[in-house]
């Protein structure tokens, strides 16, 4: 019969082997943890350089993305500026004319007269000539400065784009007066609702900007070659809040490309050089320039409207 010394010895045996069985269990949970732990170390690394990689790709994403902006905005200003160029050779072109008529008529007059020759009759018909000659010339003339002023105006604020006073139904007259060549080679009509005199304080150049878009989609995709077709733009203002509807009567939008008009790059007219970036800097231009709102409705077949809101200050 074991003495109770060789019992307490066997109890400390059996003890030190749990407790060298637990050292050993110990050290494989550690080399495990130390395994999992520089694991994930690697892990967190990949995942870092991951991250600088995809930073680095959204920075020269929004780089391109910007410089697309530069673009459409640069394009829209180069028709812009053919557009005028166009619409000033008209008036400057009967001036030129008015004054080559005038010009003719003074060396008749100086004919007859050296030679003694000049009646009342002629004089009158001199008199004539020259009064409708200087009429147009003036005519002529002033729709030329108004267009170039229009040009002026409307090309500084989209470059420069400051905060000033304007009458938003003379500066939406203005716009609609640079896309004049455009629109003469549709049938669009152009309708404006605008009460007069009625003047806000904001940045022009992009409420420009988002006319000249919504203007250009229309030309552009709304209605087909040769197709009669309105535009309807209404402007309301209450309180701080420009309320602009912009409406047309033609083909309208699928489904899908309505659900995502505003993302960028959406485009139906990649084969006419489209570049999918004029609702979306619409939006953009609503939203954050604007602090504003924008709605679309649109059917295919039945046209699409626009609700727009933007935050303005009223002067007074």
């Amino acid at each position: 019969m074991a003495t109770d010394a060789e019992k307490r010895i066997i109890e400390l045996e059996q003890q030190i082997a749990i407790l060298q069985d637990t050292s050993r269990q110990s050290n494989l949970v550690r080399k495990r943890y130390q395994d999992a732990l520089a694991v994930l170390k690697e892990k967190d690394l990949a995942l870092k350089k991951s991250n600088q990689r995809i930073e680095k790709d959204f920075d020269t994403l929004k780089r391109m993305q910007q410089e697309l902006v530069e673009k459409e905005k640069m394009a829209a200003l180069g028709l812009l500026v053919a557009g005028v160029a166009h619409e000033v050779n008209t008036p400057i072109g009967v001036a030129i004319t008015s004054i080559s008529t005038c010009n003719e008529a003074i060396r008749h007059l100086k004919k007859l007269y050296r030679a003694e020759d000049l009646s009342e009759n002629d004089l009158e018909m001199f008199l004539e000539t020259a009064d409708e000659s200087v009429r147009l010339v003036r005519e002529s003339l002033d729709q030329a400065v108004r267009l170039i002023r229009s040009f002026k105006q409307i090309s500084v604020d989209q470059n420069i784009d400051d905060i000033r006073q304007f009458d938003v139904c003379e500066y939406l007259s203005d716009i609609i007066r640079t896309f004049r060549s455009q629109l003469k080679k549709t049938k669009i009509q152009i309708d404006i609702e605008c009460r007069q005199g009625m003047m806000v304080k904001t940045y022009p150049g992009s409420l420009a900007q988002i006319l000249n878009n919504l203007l250009a989609n229309v030309i552009n995709y709304a209605y087909s070659p040769g197709q009669q077709g309105k535009v309807l733009i209404r402007v309301d203002l209450e309180n701080d809040q420009l309320h602009l509807l912009f409406a047309d009567e033609g083909k309208g939008m699928e489904e899908g490309i309505k659900e995502r008009a505003f993302q960028p790059f959406v485009t139906t007219g990649r084969d006419k050089g489209g570049s999918g970036l004029g609702l979306n800097i619409v939006y953009n231009l609503v939203t954050q320039r604007f602090g504003g709102q924008i709605k679309l409705e649109s059917q295919k077949g039945a046209g699409s409207r626009f609700f727009i809101t933007l935050v303005v200050m009223v002067p007074g």
